[in-house]
Parts: C-alpha cells; structure tokens; sequence
C-alpha cells in the first residue's frame, strides 16, 4: 500500500497522550514554565504540520496534505487511546517506489517528527526533574509515536535493536537461542516451521502427525502449553487457540504496564529510567499462568468442587492458585477474559496483600477490571474506555433515568463481602464502572493519577474508607456532585432498561 493511500477512518496517528496531558495541565490555576512549554511547542508543531500541508497542495498531494494535517489531532476525551509501536526499524524511511515528489514529502514529514520526537524527550525529563512522573510517561509515549527508532525511548520502555526490529530482553534471548515466532503456532525452533506447516508436530523427542497429537493432549494433564513472555497458557483445546489466547492477554499486559506503570514502580524507579547514562536492569517478567479448557462442560466440571456456582461465570481468576480459568468455543466472552487478566495482573504484578478490598474500598478492584475489559483495536491505537461502551451505557441509564447513586463516602466503606451480598449488585457494579470512567477522564484526566494511587494503596492493603478523598484532596460531597455533572454532560440516552446479566455477580467466583 502507498503512502499515499486511504489511511484508518479512525482519527488517524492521534498524539492523544501528549494532547491530553495538556488539556490537564492547561486545568491547573497557575501555569508553569513545564507547561507552558508543553504549550508552545504543541502550537510550533501544528503550524509546521500546516506549512507542510499548504506545501503538499501546491503540489498537487491532496492525500499527504489530509494526511498531515490530520497527524495532530484533537483528543478524544471519554476514551485513552495508547499508540501500538511498529516492531520494524525504518519507519521514517522514505518509502521505495514512490514519486520523487511524494519522497520529498515524506522526508519532510520524518524531519518533523524526529524534530518533535526530541522536544518531546526534552519536556519529558524536564517533568521528571520536576518530580512530575506521570506526565513525564505520557510525553515520552507521545515522543516515541512520533519517532518510533528513537533509541533512547526504546530502551526507556524496554526495547533494544536486534536484526532490524525493535525486540524486548526476552525476545532478544529466545531468538538468539534460535527460537522464531510463528503467528500459529508461538515459539519454535527455527528448524521445525516448515515442517510444523506441512502438519506434523514434535512430541515427546520424536515427530508425530498433527491428528496423533490433538488424540494425544486431549486431556488438559497432557495439553499444550503455550509460553509467551508474559504468559503460560495450558490448554487441551489446540495449539492454535492456546496462541491466539496468549497473544490476546499480551495486548492487554502492554497496555496496563502503561497505563499502570506507577502502580508498581516509584517515582524513584521512573526517574532513572529517563537517565540515559542508565541502562535499565533486564529483568525476569513475571509469567502469568492461564488454564483454556476445551469446552464449557469440562470447565464446569473441574471448578465444580471448588466453585458450586460456576455454571453462572464465564471465565474466573482464582488468587488462592494464581491462575485465570476459561474455555472456548460458544460463551467464551472476550470482556470476560480481559476482566479476570486484569485481576490477574493487579495481584501478581508487585505487593499485594491476598484479599484486597476486604474491608472498605471494594468498587475499585471491580472497576478497573471494568475499564480494562473495554479494550479494543482502532488503527494505530490501543482503545480503553468510551461513553458507547456496555459497561458506561449501563452506569448511565441507572444514573440518569433509574436515579441510583450510593454517595461515594458510603461506596468506598463497601468491603469485598458487603458489594458482592448486595441485592442490588447490577447497580454496583454500574456505579463502579461509571466512576472509573470518571476518575480516568473527568476534566482532562484530573484524577487519573490520584486513582492508580489509590489502586495501589488498595492493593497494599494501606486503604481507608477516606483514601480516595485524602489522595484526590478533594471532599467526597464535591467527588459526587462532578460525578453528576460529568454524566449529565455526556449525550442523551433514549429510554432504555437494563437487564440483569449474571455474569456481574458471579464474574470473581476465585476472590
């Protein structure tokens, strides 16, 4: 495809990060020299995307100068949008094959970036030194979408260069081990694709056919297991589906590592990240243990000792065995799977005491499952969150038309038992998801960080009924009353009811 060519209906290349960290600092009452700088050189990089646009057109490139134009673009503010990095070095290339004409605009445009890319990394450790971490990761991210080889970036997020790809530690070992990744069939030895593609398979120190095999691992004891960096994936279902299901919770890994980075690193950690003079310390990444069962009635029949109702889920993570359970086929839901990954992840990844939420401040475990289970591909761009999605529809039309709302004081004395015995346990969970909507979004990302710190405090088992309050400083009375601005700003709803699904009280069978 040229370059040329009909790019994503989606926004195309948003800088929602760094667009965002703006609309945030731009709500402080006082401005800064950060921000205005941040300021600043958004505004210079626009009228140099205009001035390349203008110039497209007089050259008859209608298409770049859409293109261009269209590079920096306003945030959309009820979703974040996380930019999925080319593994490919090169990218800012001049593409082969082109126009001289077309050429010329594209090494225009990749001057650009590269130039926006290094204000971007400037401004970046400018926050750090300020203490300001968060903002630092957002403008870092946003640096990296615009210049993808950026090695200093790279190595911030834990990629290194290897044969022309950007590779983390982990692959870099399996490769130089003389592993590959196959899109069907995960890691392998080089040495066995093609026959692997021809339809055998390797087993027990000798080569077998693909049918002999699946007879072989139809019990989950003998099944596949699919091991990715992040993951290891058990399964009696195939070879295929173990991948693809592995492939799926890396996705969702790279984005919570993200969007959560500082909910198991200090500020201490994050700064020496930024200091080039540092290489960051390869560590061993914690691997995340998945069970796929073949089918619904195998999977109902192993958890049925441990689990009498779970009939009613559809997918479980169990904290007391450190594993998520699913099965494929009809009923497997994908919300689902993200949902009980993402509790997966809050509770191994860092400290955690075994039961959070166990006292008070329950709503936040679920809601951040809620959120996490929005996630989605659009083009270039990890999705999270959005005013359509189920979840936010649901809160919505309990909110506005139904009238329930438990005032956040009383929420966040909530405890795990208290939430989950609630007859009204829909409505909770609305609220729930409602809410961390909320605190991600509301006014340009105000609380985002306030609540992956509560997240944190939560998780440590350090939460109070009033850590939400304290961490945010702001009263709860005044929490709720921009609640209920926030949701009556959205779009109207019609008239609509929400039934009762199961699977919102019986999606955590394993806390």
């Amino acid at each position: 495809m040229g370059v040329g060519s009909k790019h994503n209906l989606f926004v195309a290349r948003l800088l929602a990060l760094l667009i965002a960290a703006v609309s945030f600092v731009a709500s402080c009452a006082v401005a800064d020299e950060l921000v205005d700088g941040i300021r600043r050189q958004t505004e210079a990089y626009r009228q140099k995307l205009e001035s390349l646009a203008r110039w497209c057109e007089s050259q008859g490139l209608t298409e770049e100068a859409e293109r261009t134009r269209r590079w920096l673009h306003p945030v959309l503010e009820d979703r974040l949008l996380v930019p999925i990095l080319p593994r490919k070095m090169g990218t800012l290339e001049p593409p082969e094959g082109e126009s001289p004409v077309r050429q010329e605009w594209y090494r225009r445009w990749a001057a650009l970036r590269k130039e926006q890319a290094d204000a971007l990394f400037a401004l970046a450790r400018g926050a750090i030194r300020q203490g300001r971490a968060a903002l630092a990761l957002d403008l870092a991210l946003a640096a990296l979408h615009e210049n993808p080889d950026h090695e200093g970036l790279r190595r911030l997020f834990g990629f290194q260069a290897y044969s022309g790809y950007w590779r983390t530690a982990y692959e870099v070992r399996r490769l130089r081990a003389g592993d590959v990744w196959h899109e069907r069939f995960g890691w392998l030895p080089k040495g066995y694709v093609a026959r692997y593609e021809q339809g055998e398979r390797f087993y027990q120190n000798r080569w077998i056919s693909a049918e002999e095999e699946r007879r072989l691992r139809s019990s989950l004891q003998n099944g596949w297991v699919v091991e990715t960096e992040h993951y290891r994936v058990l399964t009696n279902h195939s070879l295929e589906e173990g991948v693809r299901l592995a492939e799926q919770f890396e996705r969702l890994n790279e984005v919570w590592s993200r969007l959560f980075i500082r909910f198991y690193t200090t500020d201490a950690q994050i700064r020496a990240l930024f200091d080039l003079r540092n290489r960051p310390p390869v560590a061993n990444p914690v691997q995340h243990r998945i069970v796929l069962f073949r089918n619904r009635e195998e999977y109902n029949a192993a958890l049925k000792s441990r689990y009498p109702q779970v009939e009613l889920s559809v997918g479980l993570y169990d904290g007391a065995t450190r594993c998520c359970y699913f099965f494929s086929g009809p009923g497997f839901d994908a919300s689902t799977a993200y949902h009980e990954a993402t509790h997966q992840l809050f509770q191994e990844v860092g400290r955690s005491v075994p039961n959070p939420g166990f006292r008070c401040n329950y709503w936040v475990i679920e809601g951040a499952a809620m959120y996490l289970e929005t996630l989605r591909q659009e083009g270039d761009f990890f999705v999270l969150g959005g005013i359509d999605t189920p979840r936010l529809l649901a809160a919505r039309v309990r909110f506005l038309q139904d009238r329930f709302y438990i005032p956040l004081e009383k929420f966040c004395s909530l405890g795990m038992e208290e939430f989950q015995t609630d007859s009204r346990i829909g409505a909770l969970y609305s609220q729930a998801a409602g809410l961390t909507q909320f605190f991600m979004h509301f006014d340009g990302g105000r609380y985002r960080d306030a609540l992956v710190n509560f997240l944190a405090t939560v998780y440590l088992g350090r939460d109070n009924p009033s850590s939400l309050s304290q961490l945010t400083g702001v009263r709860f009375s005044q929490l709720d009353e921009q609640y209920a601005a926030y949701m009556r700003s959205l779009p109207n709803l019609p008239m609509m009811r929400i039934e009762e699904p199961t699977r919102e009280s019986r999606s955590d069978l394993g806390q």
